[in-house]
């Protein structure tokens, strides 16, 4: 039977299902990889969705214990073993080239897929992606068991709070993303990405093959340091519009646009 696209389920090695959404279309696919306490099918798939990047094939991942996936008890959730998932899908699916768009954390997920797979990598847009380790920290000192039983509740009561003062904004959708986690997800990515793993993203970086980009909000603060450094290691960077770290609710058209320009090699680079 042909294949129509949809939302789709891919079995990983350690039996549980990655869900991802399949847009058919031309050309070799943009995998979209999400953030922390996001998904792909919820923040990322109106961009996919403009009119820029209409007619091309998007398979928009949501990272196991995050949207439509398992959210199992038993899984890491570290960068790395995310990064394992979406290679074992990629191999699975028979994709042989490909452009990966990551953002926030998927950054750094992004980054140790194309590091396992650079021949298929082809292209590498971090959206305001993590190269560092740095966490958010919203346990507060929590153990994990804490976190999961009281924690968790507590910080979607403070997104609502967010939500209720402001409900025409984004807190008020991405309140929707936060309330389908897998609260051990958010615990241990966090503690993944302030502890960082070896070989550290940043070194993988360097030894990229692909066409490397960094996308930053317009509205988003600057850091000449680190923007700096990553230009040094090949990364172009280029800023989208009118909006700050969660381009995919804020902006998604201007997000699609930078995308399908850089795909087209007609983005006009920021020096």
């Amino acid at each position: 039977m042909p294949d129509h696209g949809g939302l789709k389920a891919f079995r990983v090695s350690d039996g549980w299902f990655l869900r991802l959404l399949d847009l058919p279309g031309s050309g070799p696919p943009v995998v979209w990889i999400h953030g922390w306490q996001c998904s792909s099918t919820g923040e990322l798939l109106p961009a996919a969705v403009q009119p820029p990047l209409r007619e091309r094939r998007s398979l928009l991942v949501d990272l196991l214990g995050h949207g439509y996936s398992d959210k199992p008890d038993g899984f890491s959730y570290t960068l790395v073993d995310h990064a394992r998932t979406v290679v074992e899908l990629i191999d699975g699916l028979g994709i042989e080239r490909c452009t990966l768009v990551g953002h926030s954390m998927g950054g750094e997920i992004a980054i140790r897929v194309a590091a396992a797979r650079p021949d298929v990598v082809e292209t590498l847009v971090m959206v305001e992606g993590t190269v560092d380790p740095h966490g958010e920290e919203v346990f507060e000192g929590q153990s994990e068991e804490e976190f999961v039983a009281s924690g968790f509740m507590e910080l979607v009561a403070a997104q609502r709070s967010s939500a209720e003062s402001d409900p025409a904004g984004v807190p008020a959708v991405h309140l929707g993303l936060t309330q389908l986690l897998e609260p051990r997800a958010v615990y241990r990515s966090d503690v993944s990405m302030r502890d960082g793993h070896d070989p550290s993203a940043r070194s993988l970086l360097a030894g990229l093959s692909a066409r490397l980009w960094y996308l930053e909000g317009e509205l988003s603060e600057p850091d000449p340091e680190f923007e700096a450094g990553l230009r040094e290691l090949g990364v172009t960077y280029l800023r989208v519009p009118d909006t700050g770290h969660a381009m995919g609710l804020q902006n998604p058209h201007g997000l699609a646009e930078a995308i399908a320009a850089i795909l087209s090699g007609t983005a006009a680079i920021d020096s």
